[in-house]
């Protein structure tokens, strides 16, 4: 896999010629690091903050287009557990449109797919993926070098929002059934998809 990438990237290069950070280029590759956090919580929990350090390609064509790929360097392949919603991702795949694309700085908006291995970011129902959707600022500090940050909303999976739900009514079913004890209200849409999720990055590009 990793010979693969790094091929794709030296033909790329080939084909861009000399390649530039702002929005000059018609076709350029970068590569990054960055660091942030994830902040999720389980319905009706205390949210939870976890460090995020990640490696970065990145594909910018035409000036207003990207594709990101993000790998996830301290995080081993992970699913969430049995009833837990699927936050965070080993990778993410994500699609990016320069809204307001300059010679110095770049607005973009993005969203994509998270999962735990390559194979799942090509579909939306595995075990471990996850969805994200936002916006980012891209500084750029030289014709090669850049600075990125960005704000993602994060969604968790439908396969963990279907393993939830069917736990979440499970339980209600069972107090339902118990004397004195009070049913537990059904989820809804807000249980999943809310800014209280998110992703916050800052990263540094070399663009080859």
């Amino acid at each position: 896999m990793l010979a693969r990438t790094l091929t794709c990237v030296g033909l790329v290069c080939a084909f861009a010629g000399t390649a530039h950070a702002d929005a000059d280029s018609i076709l350029t590759v970068g590569v990054g690091t960055g660091v942030g956090y994830l902040h999720a919580a389980q319905p009706g929990e205390t949210g939870e903050t976890t460090f995020v350090n990640q490696g970065n390609i990145r594909l910018k064509m035409f000036s207003i287009l990207g594709l990101d790929y993000s790998l996830d360097l301290g995080k081993g392949v992970q699913s969430a557990g049995d009833g837990e919603l699927q936050y965070g991702a080993k990778m993410r795949l994500t699609a990016i449109a320069y809204v307001v694309p300059t010679s110095k700085v770049s607005f973009y908006l993005g969203g994509g797919v998270g999962g735990a291995n390559a194979g799942e970011l090509f579909q939306l129902t595995g075990a471990g993926n996850s969805y994200h959707v936002g916006a980012g600022l891209e500084v750029y500090l030289s014709g090669h070098v850049s600075v990125d940050t960005s704000f993602y909303m994060v969604i968790p999976g439908v396969d963990s929002v279907s393993n939830h739900v069917e736990q979440q009514l499970a339980l209600s079913a069972a107090a339902a059934g118990t004397s004195g004890a009070t049913a537990s209200p059904e989820p809804s849409v807000g249980d999943y998809v809310s800014p209280k999720n998110y992703e916050l990055m800052i990263r540094v590009f070399l663009f080859l």
